[in-house]
């Protein structure tokens, strides 16, 4: 049987800087003791967390594509949006799905949750899956700009393999998908 008394590979952080304290993100600068007694600099960055959603409706998944600053770069995307404070992961989920393409949804089935970058972030993803779908008029809010692709399911696995989809919360929702419908 598996010991699971991962102790040993704790880091203990020794001391801590904010260097950065932002509406979306804070970042610390933080001294950690290592295992072996050591020490080391981690930089790491504190998110409330976020929601993604698995949207399909009538043989068709439900994407958007907007502009990301920090890769610079068009991404196509499943609807997705961060967690604010005091709010439900599953309140979050409900939200974006009727601002970003406009869904409303019988029932969420939460799929998945994981981690984004855990190397220097904690920012954690509550993937859901909304069942039941109608789709009525976006609610983006003032700083959004987006449009709403559909792609076919059938379609799915030749745009993942293309590399059409380059973000982590997509990719495991594309693959969840593909695997769920036998695609």
């Amino acid at each position: 049987m598996e010991n699971n008394d991962y102790s040993h590979l704790k880091e203990e952080i020794i001391s801590s800087n904010r260097i950065f304290d932002g509406k979306v993100i804070k970042v610390d600068h933080s001294s950690v003791k290592l295992p072996d007694g050591g020490t080391a600099d981690r930089e790491i960055v504190y998110h409330k967390g976020a929601v993604a959603l698995i949207a399909v409706h009538q043989d068709e998944m439900y994407f958007v594509r907007q502009y990301r600053v920090a890769p610079d770069d068009f991404l196509l995307e499943i609807p997705a949006g961060k967690i604010e404070v005091d709010e439900a992961p599953r309140e979050t989920a409900i939200k974006e799905l009727r601002e970003e393409i406009g869904g409303v949804a019988a029932e969420l089935e939460e799929i998945q949750e994981f981690y984004v970058s855990p190397g220097f972030s904690n920012e954690y993803v509550h993937l859901y899956e909304a069942k039941d779908m109608t789709i009525d008029a976006q609610e983006l809010d003032d700083d959004e700009f987006l449009d709403i692709v559909t792609v076919q399911l059938q379609d799915l696995k030749k745009l993942l393999q293309s590399g059409a989809f380059r973000d982590s919360k997509t990719i495991i929702a594309v693959q969840h998908v593909i695997a769920a419908y036998n695609l």
